[in-house]
Formats: C-alpha cells, structure tokens, sequence
C-alpha cells in the first residue's frame, strides 16, 4: 500500500503561501489516504481527460520549465480524483522525487499540465513512496 509520508509545509509568501497551505490542507490525502486510481479509463474532472491520458504527460512550471512528469493519478477516499504524483527532475533543484499534486494546482495547456507552484512550493509538497 503506498503512503504519503510527509507533511504539507506553509510557505513564508505572504497570500501565495497562506494560499497553498489552505488549497493542499482541504485536499484529502496530507493524512495518507490518497490510493492510485487503476482504471485507466475512468475520467478526471476539470481536464475531461481519462487516467491513461494523464498518465506519463509532461508537468511544466509557470516559467515554462519542465519540473517533470505524471507518474500516477491518486482517488481519495471515496473514489474521486484528486492529486497526482509528478516525478520531480533534478533539474528543478530539489532532487529527484515524487511529490503528490493536487489537481487544484494544475492547468491543462495543450497536451501538458502547467502549475503556477514555485520550486520552493514544490519542494514542500508530500512525498510519494510506493
């Protein structure tokens, strides 16, 4: 079973970070109950795109930098999309690891999911381990 294991981090930005800590707070999963959705077909809400279309689709920042790329779609408890996990480059200077997303933060642009979250935001966001 996969685990979030970290804890959403409020971000000394003034409305942005007070922002962010309030958008991930309400998103269920901080605690751990977030579980990969494993129908592919099953639609996301807001982006009319199935599981499988998200899957793998490019993750770029507001500067139009690629911070990476969708790894998995995550349900909450009762069976809803709600975050994916977005394997985080080492270009972005945070390491290379998995970070869950919540689909608030996201964009579709085309083919590609477009966050306006700041590396630093993206460094504080829960980890995923599988």
């Amino acid at each position: 079973m996969k685990h979030v294991l970290a804890t959403v981090v409020a971000l000394g930005l003034g409305g942005a970070g007070s922002a962010l800590a309030q958008q991930s707070a309400a998103i269920p999963g901080a605690a751990g109950d977030y579980r990969e959705v494993k129908d592919d077909k099953l639609v996301v809400p807001g982006f009319n795109l199935t599981v499988d279309q998200i899957d793998d689709m490019n993750v770029m920042g507001a500067n139009n930098a690629k911070i990476g790329e969708v790894e998995e779609v995550l349900m909450n408890a009762a069976g809803q999309p709600v975050a994916v996990v977005v394997d985080v480059e080492n270009s972005v200077g945070i390491g290379d690891k998995e970070v869950v997303v919540g689909l608030d933060q996201l964009r579709l642009d085309g083919g590609t999911l477009v966050t306006a979250l700041s590396n630093g935001q993206i460094a504080a966001l829960p980890t995923w381990h599988d």
